[in-house]
């Protein structure tokens, strides 16, 4: 047997005090002498050796008890293995204050169960040992090392958040912190529900640092979950009906039925259908939504479920438009049938500019760029085009036909990796496939190869041979030879026309069946350059687009119904990036507001999904990554448990348990004992 604190025993020497009193106490039998015995009626003697007997063992309980005591603060124990665990100590503490940790355990939050955790293992160290307690947060204060008493005002304090992360970082995180003390043995303590989406740790190894896992697990491992939502149309245009796309998740391993969806709009909830999702299932569901007004538009998709509500709604917002922007740059007059196509269609703002005379601030403020026949391209222009299609614009070029091609149009190709235009070819060819498939043309025709009249030319530029593997062919001549095919570039589209428009190479602006329904469906492609919802903790930008008068002296901020901050902000000509790393800590959607307070956008923010999915790592699958991880019984004591883990089976609770049956014996003794 061994003690941790063995200058304790030289308290032992307070056995003196007992001794000392039995010996004043002790009293020499005298005898008395009565006048007369004939009053008394009875005498019951007692012998010298029995009081000398009791006095004995009471004297023997009390040293007993004082020698119990003293034991127990010597924290003497049996140990285990090779030697003792001894000297000052560094200990991580991980609390998981996610918020899967805000499901029940009985009648308590497992956040609760956590932090009472990590208190029971402060208490199973002592005084001298440092300890860093670390959330999903980390904190300035979580990354140095803390004395007991500040420690336990740290876990008192810990409230579930929206931050996600994997023990692999935790670890690397307590490592990082715990190596500033060399001198120290290393301890660390994951205290968390491990769900296997979070509890990689890759490649971590680290053998001077010993890893404990405290396992906790809700009563009940059922949710349901938004888990995304998106427009099928890049664009909302006023009064149109653009279809709505939602994914539910049901992660329990029980079927749910009578889910309520709802929609909040304009602060008005509105049901709209009741779900039945298979246990371990996603249902996709469309809506039609159809926006009643113009501008920033916010909208929560909203769903009834127990007990795990963090992802029970999801933000969304984007900007509807009264009107497409459409800009026609042309030389000379913008040809017949797309100045009438464009007028007509009663979606698009339509603007004409020369080529001469074009505004390339005012780019932002349009969808389709469409260029009419220029005679050659310059090099400001290629520039402003490739910056508009990268940011989700859509450009569609009709070249000028009859002639060679002018200077300019390689270069546009090239930046878009598209095929270049060749020599002019004065044959006479017919379109014979229209590629349905593609967005420009899906769901426009219920039949298109029944009475579909299809365009036909009088001339094409010939194309470079060798296709892209980005090209996408919308319509195709007999020949096999493309007319008009689209080139993805990041955000945005470039179309290419074989054919010029007029009518004197094409008849394609007569076909107003396809003409018509291609330069609207054109105007739509392309991704929006807003982002509908962005994710709290994984996304560390937010780009949008403000007024050109703003300068980088404008201050911006986010603002919220819970919370306001002012981001890191970098203008990029009209675009501010703002960074958000570590400020948003509310879901919900968030106005851009400047100094003054004029709203300049919106965004839509959303707790991380990552967590939606409540599958926990079992005992073996713990216990696979290295880590000790306590019984049931010892994690119902787990400072008895750490003791017996450092230093073997640990004995001072049973010196507290003798010294108290000592004192419970005196107490008989001199209670029931008469003198």
């Amino acid at each position: 047997m061994q003690f941790l604190f063995p200058g304790f025993l030289f308290a032992a020497l307070a056995i003196a005090i007992p001794i000392i009193i039995h010996l004043f106490y002790f009293r020499r039998f005298k005898p008395v002498f009565f006048t007369n015995v004939r009053f008394l009626r009875e005498i019951k003697e007692e012998t010298a050796s029995r009081s000398r007997l009791r006095n004995l063992l009471v004297l023997l309980s009390r040293i007993l008890a004082i020698l119990a005591l003293v034991a127990a603060f010597a924290q003497p124990f049996l140990p285990r293995g090779e030697a003792a665990g001894q000297g000052p100590k560094a200990v991580g503490i991980y609390i998981d204050n996610s918020f899967s940790m805000g499901a029940l355990s009985k009648d308590v939050p497992l956040l609760e169960v956590a932090k009472s955790k990590a208190i029971s293992i402060l208490e199973g160290y002592g005084p001298e040992d440092k300890f860093q307690i670390m959330t999903n947060l980390y904190s300035g204060q979580e990354q140095r090392l803390l004395s007991r008493e500040q420690a336990l005002d740290m876990i008192s304090s810990i409230q579930t958040g929206p931050q996600v992360v994997n023990l692999e970082t935790v670890l690397q995180r307590q490592q990082q912190t715990l190596r500033q003390e060399s001198n120290r043995k290393k301890y660390s303590y994951l205290i968390s529900d491990f769900q296997r989406n979070t509890a990689s740790i890759g490649d971590f190894s680290d053998t001077s640092m010993t890893i404990a896992a405290i396992p906790l697990q809700a009563v009940q491992e059922q949710n349901v979950s938004i888990d995304s939502a998106w427009f099928e149309g890049p664009v909302l245009i006023m009064q149109q009906a653009n279809p709505l796309v939602v994914m539910v998740t049901n992660h329990g391993k029980e079927d749910v039925e009578q889910v309520r969806l709802s929609l909040i709009e304009n602060g008005q909830e509105k049901p709209l259908r009741q779900l039945s999702i298979p246990s371990g299932t996603t249902v996709t569901d469309t809506l039609v939504y159809i926006p009643q007004r113009s501008g920033w538009e916010p909208l929560t998709l909203k769903i009834t479920d127990f007990p795990v509500q963090f992802d029970d709604q999801y933000f969304l917002t984007s900007e509807v438009r009264q009107r497409i922007g459409i800009l026609v740059i042309h030389s000379g007059r913008p040809t017949a049938h797309l100045e009438r196509s464009v007028r007509g269609i009663q979606a698009f703002d339509p603007r004409f500019q020369q080529e001469n005379q074009v505004d390339y601030a005012q780019f932002a403020n349009f969808q389709l760029i469409v260029l009419d026949e220029l005679t050659s391209l310059s090099s400001g222009l290629i520039s402003e085009l490739d910056q508009f299609i990268r940011a989700g614009g859509n450009v569609l070029v009709f070249p000028k036909g009859g002639q060679e091609m002018h200077s300019g149009y390689a270069d546009l190709s090239v930046k878009a990796g598209a095929r270049q235009y060749a020599s002019w070819d004065p044959v006479v060819r017919d379109v014979s496939d229209l590629n349905i498939r593609s967005f420009v043309f899906q769901d426009v025709y219920t039949n298109a190869r029944s009475n579909l009249r299809l365009p036909a030319t009088k001339g094409n530029y010939k194309l470079s041979s060798t296709a892209p593997v980005n090209e996408e062919v919308l319509m195709t001549y007999r020949d096999g030879q493309p007319m008009i095919s689209r080139y993805p570039l990041e955000m945005g589209n470039l179309f290419l026309s074989a054919a010029p428009l007029a009518d004197e190479y094409s008849d394609l602006g007569r076909t107003g069946e396809v003409f018509i329904p291609m330069l609207y469906k054109m105007a739509l492609s392309g991704r929006t350059q807003h982002h509908l919802a962005y994710t709290i903790g994984r996304d560390q930008e937010v780009e949008m687009t403000v007024p050109a008068r703003r300068t980088a002296e404008s201050l911006l901020r986010l603002r919220s119904e819970e919370e306001e901050i002012v981001p890191v902000q970098r203008y990029i000509g009209t675009r501010v990036k703002l960074g958000v790393a570590d400020g948003l800590q509310q879901a919900g959607i968030y106005q851009l507001v400047d100094d003054q307070g004029t709203e300049l956008g919106a965004a839509a923010f959303n707790f991380d999904r990552l967590e939606s999915d409540l599958d926990m790592l079992d005992a073996d699958g713990i216990l696979a990554n290295g880590f000790l991880v306590p019984d049931e019984t010892a994690q119902a004591d787990l400072s008895q448990w750490i003791g017996e883990q450092e230093r073997g089976v640990v004995l001072w609770r049973w010196c507290l348990i003798l010294a108290l049956l000592f004192f419970t014996i005196e107490s008989l003794l001199l209670r029931f004992w008469k003198t």
